[in-house]
């Protein structure tokens, strides 16, 4: 009797109310076993507690022999929470950016404007890649999250702060100087246009959004401070905010303001994107202060993994500048083709592996700090594996039913069949490389965790390299299609070459992986048989070859995507693919829950 309330009182100083009322029944079970008339098994009572207490522990992300993560007041979020929650508010995003192409595109259509205002993205977009998503994504959240794993909590706000002051400085510094040079730098480097008229109105909109990438930064380090304590709410639904006001200056600031409103809605979008995240910043955990402590290790520490990245990430920039100044001398909508298409791919990419990938990124973090390498691998494969399984068949779908998708998500108004079809074609190229693009996200975060960004920075560059020889190899021949095919190719054999060298550092277990994989690619197959078999059947009855009703066109779709989805939970559970046993599982558990 006295172990199991020795048990009682360990478990219970561990963990919030939950197991708190546990404990507190088992102690009300040992007194009523000690009466003569009620048996109970005090045992078996125990190492179930016991036993839910170690699965809290395992996923909330807490070492069984880290003590120092006892005595918070609440539990971390767990990784398959904060995946939900990710690709919840990510798949609400991507509806509204969806719908955010589909007005300025119906609009806007093949226009000189349009083509010009994506050319004029291309800047702002670059100075944000270069000064924050480097330091964001692999020098910051570990550095950050390390700091709080050692309970080190002020000294990490400290870091914080510095880093965000310094970054502001330069995104300020960076805008101002690419707002003198933009009617040098935008004919030369970025839209080598015919017309002046359309070299003028790029720079005009390049100018606007320099403000942009300031409050973009500002809203990315917001999300890392928040991610690192586990907080994903606030942060997911921000680009739902930053898409939604995108659409609403579109839409009625068109008639005053022409392309110009798109613009003006990209930088009030960027400001709200960051403000929506400050209630949770400010009411909760906030020390920020105006300190500049560039002499700080842990200041010094992101900016010598940053520094990498940086590098990296602006290699990557001439990828799209790149792509983008041979799109410009294609025929006219070539370049807004090629965007819209490249948008359409980062729809179920942001859902899927960045959402994962986010959620994941600070368990990582927190495993690497306190070197529990065996966590760290665990928690990769089962990435890894839910990743795959994910965007395989979603893959398939891009693939076989892409020109419906095109048609019913931006064929309307001045978006015509020509831009359909020229869409549709590029989409098909980049859905290719729709898996290699996922597993990059979550393999190059194992890196960062780890604290190596030079591994990635060389094989981003290896993968820069080849994407621009095929790019510029196959534009010639195939177009834009040879843009995207080069950039599928490219990202696989990234995706590949960081996948063997973190196998054996990690020690991986190959052959689960390769046997789960092969499976998932079975099963996506035959999900992508039976959908193409589909579609031909009914397009003879229903003579749905040419441009049918939107509304009938979606119910086949619909229809279509449906079957494939069934033959594909069928394939998997013939195959016993584990992700699909997962939940199941979890289906389950909460049924026969809710049934006691």
């Amino acid at each position: 009797m006295s172990r199991a309330l020795a048990a009682a009182e360990i478990i219970s100083p561990a963990f919030s109310p939950p197991l708190l009322m546990a404990s507190r029944a088992v102690r009300t079970a040992v007194r009523a076993a000690e009466r003569p008339i009620v048996r109970i098994d005090v045992r078996r009572w125990v190492w179930r507690m016991r036993f839910r207490a170690e699965r809290l522990r395992f996923f909330a992300g807490i070492d069984a022999n880290d003590t120092r993560c006892l005595n918070i007041s609440v539990l971390p979020m767990s990784i398959a929470r904060a995946s939900a929650i990710m690709i919840v508010t990510l798949v609400g995003s991507r509806v509204l950016g969806w719908l955010r192409l589909s007005v300025i595109g119906a609009h806007f259509g093949e226009t000189p404007e349009l083509d010009a205002f994506w050319a004029a993205f291309k800047i702002p977009d670059a100075i944000f890649g270069l000064v924050v998503a480097g330091a964001l994504a692999s020098a910051f959240i570990p550095v950050f999250t390390s700091y709080l794993a050692r309970e080190r909590e002020d000294e990490a706000w400290h870091v914080a702060a510095s880093v965000m002051n310094a970054v502001l400085i330069l995104l300020v510094g960076f805008s101002i100087v690419m707002w003198i040079a933009a009617p040098y730098v935008v004919p030369t480097f970025v839209a080598p246009f015919h017309d002046p008229q359309q070299i003028a109105l790029t720079v005009d909109l390049t100018r606007i959004m320099l403000l942009s990438p300031i409050f973009m930064g500002l809203s990315s380090l917001t999300t890392g401070i928040l991610n690192s304590y586990r907080q994903f709410l606030s942060s997911a639904t921000a680009p739902l905010v930053y898409n939604l006001v995108i659409i609403l200056f579109t839409q009625f600031g068109y008639p005053f303001l022409g392309i110009h409103a798109v613009a003006i809605g990209v930088v009030v979008g960027a400001l709200v994107m960051w403000l929506v995240q400050l209630p949770e910043l400010t009411f909760r955990r906030t020390r920020y202060s105006f300190s500049l402590d560039l002499s700080h290790s842990g200041v010094r520490d992101v900016l010598r993994l940053a520094g990498p990245r940086t590098l990296a990430l602006g290699a990557v920039q001439i990828v799209f500048f790149v792509d983008t100044y041979l799109a410009v001398g294609m025929p006219e909508g070539s370049l807004t083709a090629l965007v819209y298409a490249n948008q359409l791919l980062l729809l179920p990419l942001g859902v899927f592996s960045i959402a994962i990938s986010a959620a994941v990124f600070p368990t990582l973090s927190h495993y690497a700090s306190l070197g529990q390498v065996g966590r760290m691998r665990d928690t990769v494969q089962q990435a890894i594996r839910w990743i795959l399984f994910l965007t395989l068949p979603t893959a398939i779908v891009m693939i076989v039913l892409r020109r419906p998708i095109v048609n019913l998500l931006f064929q309307y108004g001045s978006f015509g069949p020509e831009a359909r079809e020229l869409t549709q074609a590029a989409f098909l190229f980049y859905s290719l490389g729709l898996a290699g693009h996922a597993l990059v996200q979550i393999l190059a975060r194992v890196y960062f965790a780890s604290r190596d960004t030079q591994t990635p920075l060389a094989l981003t560059l290896i993968s820069i390299g080849l994407n621009v020889v095929l790019s510029v190899s196959l534009a010639p021949f195939l177009g834009i299609n040879g843009l995207a095919l080069a950039n599928s190719i490219a990202t696989l054999v990234e995706a590949a070459l960081l996948f063997i060298l973190l196998a054996s550092r990690a020690r991986l277990r190959l052959v689960g992986l390769g046997v789960s994989t092969l499976k998932q690619i079975s099963a996506s197959l035959l999900m992508g048989v039976a959908m193409f078999g589909f579609i031909n059947v009914t397009n003879l009855p229903f003579d749905l070859i040419k441009d049918p009703p939107k509304l009938t066109l979606l119910l086949q779709t619909i229809l279509a995507a449906a079957v494939g989805g069934l033959v594909y939970l069928a394939a998997a559970y013939l195959l016993r693919i584990g992700e699909l046993q997962e939940i199941v599982a979890v289906v389950r558990a909460r049924l026969m829950r809710n049934r006691g």
